[in-house]
């Protein structure tokens, strides 16, 4: 089980273990720095690794016990104040007390280490200490504003990457709205054509409407579901196209099981779906169908486990030249790169002259 760090440390914008592995190889840095120094000077007394490593050891953990305070500095100077002088003042004034603190303890301590080595004890307030406090106070204050000048980096890249997220997301759920209204004006269209037709097949049509809109509305802000929901939704919406076009219309499925649980962008197969109807079965005047496969991809054609979505219909030759916005098409593809980036292939072609197909492929994840 991984280790929780104490309360003070879980707000920090790094780990207590992060930074113990950085305080441990900087440590590492000055002692090999104190070593190589040695024997450039050529000291006519020994290294002691023990006492060296102890001694800068000691010092920059201490910043690590530190941190909570240090970062406490860096949200003050992070605060809109109006008084904005005042602030920076007790900012630095903290800092040349938690500075001062932090040498006074290392002091302390590295005098303890020379004991336990030499059996003497430093006078806490000698002159020597005094010199070594005030000194070493001032590499504190600026060992301190390194470790302020990072979290306030940390930060910002924090906040950066937040606005990022809420910004692809108001994005992401704008091209969702998108395809309600454009999604209900098709099937109304449709719904307006059967009425003077055959108008109980429009009242049928209109019943499986309202079990799609319920679904749309459920599913409302959600922006990824299961392949589960998805096939059933796409499965309703195909059941109230086929009212119009009857036996013109035939539908096949071939859905692997494993890939149900599997995540996949909310609405995202409809557009498809719907263009294959528009362009494959509307024009057509026989018979056509339209073939929907979902299976886990058999290539490591993203470099990872993916799943492969396939929806073809048949075309009587050419593109037939009905009108349309193109925003199904387009709506798909900006959807796909912001919740994937890079990590999707997405392409839409005739493939011989009677067959067309849109193919997805993503990457394969059940978790929520």
């Amino acid at each position: 089980m991984p280790v929780k760090s104490p309360p003070y440390y879980s707000k920090l914008p790094v780990s207590l273990t992060k930074m113990v592995l950085a305080g441990l190889l900087i440590s590492l840095f000055f002692v090999i720095k104190a070593y190589a120094d040695h024997l450039i000077n050529q000291y006519n007394y020994p290294f002691s690794w023990l006492l060296i490593t102890l001694k800068i050891s000691i010092n920059y953990l201490l910043w690590v016990v530190l941190t909570p305070w240090a970062y406490s500095l860096t949200k003050q100077l992070q605060k809109r104040k109006k008084n904005t002088v005042f602030t920076l003042l007790m900012v630095l004034l903290g800092s040349v007390l938690l500075a001062f603190v932090h040498q006074l303890i290392a002091t302390r301590a590295n005098d303890l280490v020379y004991f336990l080595e030499s059996g003497y004890m430093k006078a806490f307030l000698g002159h020597n200490n005094l010199v070594a406090l005030s000194i070493g106070s001032f590499s504190s204050f600026i060992e301190l504003w390194v470790i302020i000048a990072l979290f306030l980096a940390l930060d910002y890249q924090k906040r950066y990457l937040h606005n990022q997220k809420e910004l692809i997301a108001a994005q992401l759920t704008s091209l969702q709205m998108q395809l309600h209204p454009h999604f209900l004006f098709n099937t109304l269209h449709s719904i307006s054509a059967m009425i003077d037709i055959d108008p109980r097949k429009a009242q049928r049509m209109l019943t499986k409407m309202g079990t799609l809109m319920r679904t749309l509305l459920e599913n409302d802000v959600e922006q990824m579901t299961t392949v589960e929901k998805e096939l059933q939704f796409i499965k309703d919406y195909l059941e109230l196209e086929q009212i119009r076009y009857a036996d013109k219309m035939r539908v096949q499925y071939d859905i692997s099981q494993e890939v149900l649980p599997a995540r996949i962008p909310n609405m995202i197969l409809q557009p498809l779906v719907e263009n294959a109807i528009k362009y494959g079965i509307a024009p057509a005047m026989e018979q056509g169908e339209i073939h929907i496969a979902i299976q886990k991809g058999s290539k490591q054609a993203l470099g990872s486990p993916h799943m492969e979505v396939k929806i073809s219909n048949s075309s009587e030759g050419a593109a037939p030249n009905v009108p349309g916005t193109g925003l199904g098409l387009k709506n798909v593809k900006k959807r796909l790169q912001g919740l994937y980036k890079d990590e999707f292939l997405f392409e839409s072609r005739f493939i011989g002259p009677n067959h067309y197909v849109a193919q997805i492929a993503l990457p394969l994840n059940t978790r929520p």
